[in-house]
This record gives structure tokens, sequence and C-alpha cells, in this order.
């Protein structure tokens, strides 16, 4: 079983989810940190799952080429079925030696399949930016939909503009075919004037709305989106249009036509350590989206996941005593109530409710016994925001990172606040209301105790409770 999905060997990084027949297809990049032995770029690899905790490996789907090929290193693209049955991979091709012999270093190209499993290049088909609007060297990430109203497939690609500010060149072009092999430049299709790239666009309808998708690095490490009612703009870009914070990156998404769920990876952390630096790849993350009435979107632990634990347990004494809810009563200073020690994986249910929306309220993770060590996800009620970040911090005298992960909250912290926090060895996903997700990385004293806190204000918690994976028959 694997909560969060990672290979044996190596680390997920950009995924291209697709549903077909009753699976969901996760291709993604996997990067084996080993250059040695497996070069310098991360082959598409394959595996797929109906339930997303056990997954099938089907192997490598898209393969590195030599050191003189457009494609030694495959990079992120889309999956298509056309009406024949037949099945298609649009990818980047990427050789960063390129760049010196003035030819294009990324390159859009095209592979098809029989039955998703066994793939075939195309060699000869091999697209490229329009120099006269783009950069030479920013061509990749392909996403392909079909426009009935001019009956011809569109295919987003992650570009740069030619001119204009450097740090917001970022947009994705548009190129449009009738067969799928006779690809046409058609101008920019989002071009926003924000940010420095547009990476691994994604495209999808839900209800009456359109939605494209899209991961920055300029304002945050996140993935965006902006959304429309019709499938080719103006774009509305919503105050909160992120799916979660910069420990989730590169998502895009796949469907069964009635439910949603979004791909990305959550990184680790260079020589596994809190301390150090954000890498490239992780695990797999999946959220599940919903669709607010005004067509806005919003995050939820998915049920198949959630249905992986067993019964709930208390976890911290006082929630024992007599049956009354526990009741900490903080308006001066922070108050702390530990309770047991875990397992490495497990899936906190909570409730709160602050008397008063001011101060902050929590539960601490992997704790010791004084509470010195550890994490905190945090509820700021004068922040309005979700935070997550290590007790004490990650303090240096030239740097200050706490906490170190924020989200904002447009909730009523006056009302009951649900909170489901999934804890799977090192990774961690945080719900709020079935509305906010977060995800972190979390290194140190992994079967530690947890507990709860408030801090300026008096918290009520009618529930608070662990769940163990269910054991199998």
């Amino acid at each position: 079983m694997n909560l969060f999905y990672k290979p044996l060997y190596g680390v997920v990084g950009d995924t291209i989810p697709y549903y077909h027949k009753g699976r969901y297809h996760i291709f993604f990049l996997r990067q084996y940190r080993d250059q040695d032995s497996h070069g310098r770029g991360s082959p598409w690899h394959h595996v797929s799952t109906k339930d997303f905790l056990t997954f099938e490996d089907h192997g490598e789907a898209i393969w590195q080429e030599d050191i003189d090929k457009h494609d030694e290193m495959p990079a992120t693209g889309c999956v298509w079925t056309d009406e024949a049955g037949k099945h298609h991979i649009f990818y980047t091709g990427i050789n960063g030696d390129f760049v010196a012999q003035d030819k294009h270093s990324q390159v859009i190209m095209h592979a098809v399949s029989d039955d998703l499993i066994n793939w075939t290049k195309i060699p000869d088909e091999i697209w490229v930016p329009d120099e006269s609007i783009y950069e030479k060297q920013d061509w990749r990430d392909p996403c392909i939909f079909w426009y009935p109203d001019e009956k011809k497939y569109y295919m987003i690609i992650t570009a740069r503009l030619k001119e204009g500010s450097m740090y917001r060149r970022g947009c994705n072009a548009l190129m449009v075919s009738k067969t799928l092999t006779d690809w046409q430049h058609a101008g920019p299709f989002y071009a926003p004037n924000r940010y420095e790239g547009h990476e691994c666009p994604d495209f999808f309808k839900m209800g009456d709305w359109y939605y494209l998708t899209f991961s920055e690095y300029t304002d945050r490490t996140t993935t965006r989106y902006v959304m429309s009612k019709s499938p080719t703009g103006p774009w509305v870009a919503p105050d909160r249009n992120t799916f979660d914070n910069r420990a989730f990156y590169a998502a895009k998404s796949a469907g069964d036509g009635n439910r949603r769920f979004m791909f990305g990876w959550n990184p680790t952390k260079r020589h596994h350590s809190d301390r150090e630096g954000w890498e490239w790849g992780g695990c797999l993350t999946i959220h599940e989206i919903v669709q607010n009435p005004d067509g806005t979107l919003r995050v939820k632990l998915p049920i198949e996941i959630e249905g992986a634990f067993g019964a709930s347990h208390d976890v911290v004494p006082e929630l024992t005593n007599g049956g009354k809810d526990l009741v900490i009563d903080a308006p001066y200073e922070q108050k702390i109530l530990l309770g047991e020690r875990t397992s490495d994986t497990y899936l906190v249910e909570s409730t709160f409710e602050l008397t008063k929306a001011h101060g902050s309220a929590g539960l601490f993770l992997k704790t010791d016994d004084n509470a010195d060590i550890g994490y905190f996800v945090k509820l700021n009620a004068g922040r309005r925001t979700l935070q997550f970040g290590r007790i004490g911090g990650h303090r240096h005298w030239y740097l200050e990172q706490m906490p170190e992960l924020e989200r904002e909250l447009d909730i009523d912290f006056s009302k009951s606040i649900n909170l489901k926090i999934l804890v799977d060895k090192t990774a961690i996903v945080t719900y709020v209301n079935d509305t906010v997700g977060m995800s972190a990385r979390a290194y140190r004293n992994p079967r530690g105790r947890i507990g709860v806190f408030a801090d300026g204000t008096t918290l009520k918690v009618p529930v608070l409770g662990v769940k163990e994976l269910a054991k199998k028959d």
C-alpha cells in the first residue's frame, strides 16, 4: 500500500495522469538521482491504479536517447486517445547541449501506442517555437484538447514571449491541428504578464466552467488555475487560485467524468534534513478537486485514501475525562497538552472551536516528551492562515523561516473547523474543512507524540482522534 507513491529506486517528478477504462494511468518523469547509471535525464515511467493505494507497474514508456538526439532527456507532455482508439503521447524532447550549437534545446515530439503500455516514437515529427513570437529555448510541456466549435485539436505549450519584462514573459502558446500531425502556430493562448514561466499546463471542464492550470516559480512555487466560461478565454484568476503550496508542484489532473483529481509531487529535501533545501522530485500526492457554486475550486482528501484507515482512537488523555469536550483556556499564553506516541503512518481527525476568532491553535506532530522538537500545524486566526513549521523554527542568524509553509484560509474562525492530517513517514498533507490542502515534509522524530495547543485564545476540541492503517484480512 502506498499513500504517497514513489518507486523503489528514484523519485516521482512531473506527472502526466490519464483515465482510461476504469484505471488512472500515471505517467511520470522518473528521476533516479544516479547520473552515472541512468544518465542526466528523467524517462517517462508508467504505473496505474484504481484506488490510489495499490499501483501496477508498467515499466518505462518514453525512454532516453543518445546525447546527439533531441530527446536525450524526455520531459513533460500529455496522453490522448483518438477516435480510432490509437493512443498518443506528445512530450518534450530536451537536449541542453544543443544551446551551444544554436539548435532548439526544447522541442515537442510524438509517440503512439495500441495499448498504453508499448510505445513507438515518431522521430520525424518535431515541432519548434515560432521565433518571431517566442524565445527559442523555452518550448515544452504540451497539453492537448479537442475544440468542437472549430473541429480542431488545440495544443497548449509552455513558452516565453520574445519581448517584454524578463520575469513576466511566461505564457502558454497555442498550436492547432485537424489530424494530430499537421500542427500550425496560432499565437499565444494565455499571456497574463505575471510570471516567468507557465509550466506543465493542463486543461479541463467542470460544469459550465473551463479551467487552465499551470505551475509557476515567480510569485510562489506552486500550481495555479484560471477559469473561463469559454474554452478560449478570457481567463479569470480567482483571489485564491492555488491547489496547495510549494510542496506540491507540476500538478496535472485526470477524471472519470464524475470526479476529478490533481496529481503532483511533494519534493524531498537534500540529505533528508529539514534544514536543507528542496529537491526536484519526491513522492506522489493526490488531491480530489471539488467545484464550488461560483466555479472556484477546492481540494479534499480522496475517500479512497481516507478509507484505508481503521477506527479512530483518542490520543490525548484529557479527551476521555468524563466524556466532556477538551477545553484549553489560554488567552495570555501558550498551553500544550501532549498525547500518545504514534506510528509513522496515521490519519488525524479533529474538530476545533475557537471561542474568539483571534490567537492561534493547532496540533503538534512527532514531538518529544517536552515538545522541544517536532512540528506544528497551526490555525492562525489573526493572520487567517494555515501554517506548518518545525517547533523552534528554522532559524539561523542570516535566515528565518517561521513558519516554513503557509496557506490563506477563507473560513469563519468563529465556527467549527475540521482538520484532517495525513502522515506517512516524512510526507504530510493537511486538509481544512475539505477546502484547503497543504503538503509538507518532516524528517525528525518519526514516531513522536501528538499534541494540541492554544495560544492567545480559548480552544474547545470536541473531536481529536488518530486512525491507524486498517489491517487486511
